[in-house]
């Protein structure tokens, strides 16, 4: 009988993290069945986890700070359906379920896992509280899961995590899937122009929007038809429409909002950009490759990870703006090469990013938290030995 993990999430928003728990689930390694618990049963992504045929998750709702009486209760009540369905392990998914795994997990006499997505300390709405409870929930996880190895360098060189509990599994995706959204029709019209370049992310400081609209502003002698397509919402959107308006760059940048055709849009795009100040292994940098984008994209977290410098895009400094316009204006007015470059980070994605790799990856985790546990379940499927050591 294949064991049951218990994978905890926030809400089904449409996210990076969201999604890569959707593909998590999708493609569960093979010797495991996945149980789901939430603290909200919401999001745009709600419809999709249902239709994967899990069945409904158990809901854990929490009110207010999270060291407050009821997550507590939460806590118990997760480890009582750690032992009602048999799971071996449970895998939190972001900061707040992290923090339930670990203590729901030890509670319950098994393993956690917790995934680390990013770079943490420019994370929106942190502190240095969450920093140090993050730390700690790190350090008392038996398993980290880093999802590129920038993030992983963090867990050990700054949080003091040991380096054979923290492992890297990078996100996936789905190659057909997006070849199938991207040929579908838009959603919402788009503004004409020639080139277009897209940025998909949330309207939060750390995603450097302020940035982009400086180089905007400095290369539109040079390429003045180019149109940016900005997908996402946040409280930065009202500074940076000001910004928009008194740059005089309304018809220029484009504020979109939430959208759920991203891959039609990035279909229809020439480039694609970054100017984060911080990421993990960005998803949305994931799915411009699947399209066969070249991007600009700063040297924060994974992005080098993904981007290959020169060969499928273009690497920059994360405050400079001189080098963040002349990279794209390079792409936008040299459209061979930009061809080239795109053409290279699609087969970078096709070998690299697939969810085959992500599941095995999660497999081979899994299978090794389990042995050093002391060996919770006898078999997990072909090729895994009693005890759930990877043969």
């Amino acid at each position: 009988m294949p064991a049951s993990v218990l994978h905890l999430i926030q809400r089904f928003y449409v996210g990076g993290a969201e999604r890569q728990f959707i593909e998590r689930l999708r493609v569960h390694p093979e010797g495991f069945t996945p149980v789901v618990g939430c603290l909200e049963i919401s999001g745009g992504n709600l419809e999709e986890f249902r239709g994967l045929g899990i069945g409904e998750p158990s809901v854990f709702p929490l009110f207010g700070s999270l060291l407050r009486p009821n997550t507590f209760r939460q806590i118990g009540r997760i480890a009582e359906l750690v032992r009602e369905r048999g799971c071996v392990l449970v895998h939190g998914t972001d900061f707040v379920t992290n923090f339930l795994a670990v203590y729901a997990a030890r509670l319950a006499g098994v393993p956690s896992v917790v995934s680390r997505v990013d770079m943490g300390h420019l994370r929106p709405g942190f502190g240095p509280w969450h920093r140090r409870l993050e730390k700690l929930v790190s350090q008392q996880a038996d398993a980290v899961c880093a999802n590129a190895e920038a993030v992983r360098r963090l867990c050990i060189e700054e949080e003091g995590c040991r380096p054979e509990k923290v492992s890297v599994v990078k996100n996936g995706i789905d190659l057909r899937r997006f070849d199938k959204l991207a040929a579908a029709p838009l959603q919402a019209p788009i503004p004409d122009g020639d080139p277009l370049v897209v940025v998909v992310a949330d309207l939060w400081p750390v995603k450097g929007h302020r940035l982009l609209l400086e180089a905007v502003r400095l290369m539109r002698e040079e390429v003045p038809r180019a149109r940016f397509l900005l997908v996402g919402d946040g409280p930065e959107r009202p500074l940076l429409e000001a910004r928009i308006a008194a740059r005089g760059l309304e018809e220029t940048v484009f504020l979109l909002g939430t959208r759920y055709d991203v891959p039609a849009l990035l279909a229809r795009a020439h480039a694609f950009c970054l100017p984060s100040r911080g990421e993990g292994l960005s998803n949305a940098l994931m799915e411009a490759m699947a399209a066969g984008l070249p991007a600009v994209a700063t040297g924060v977290g994974g992005n080098a990870e993904l981007v290959e410098d020169g060969a499928t895009g273009f690497i920059v400094p994360p405050s400079d703006a001189h080098a963040l316009a002349a990279r794209l204006a390079d792409l936008l007015t040299d459209r061979e090469r930009a061809r080239r470059m795109g053409a290279a980070a699609r087969r970078k994605a096709s070998c690299e990013l697939s969810l085959l790799a992500m599941s095995e990856g999660y497999r081979n985790l899994y299978c090794r938290v389990l042995d050093r546990h002391g060996g919770l379940v006898t078999e997990v499927g072909p090729g895994i030995a009693a005890g759930g050591a990877a043969q």
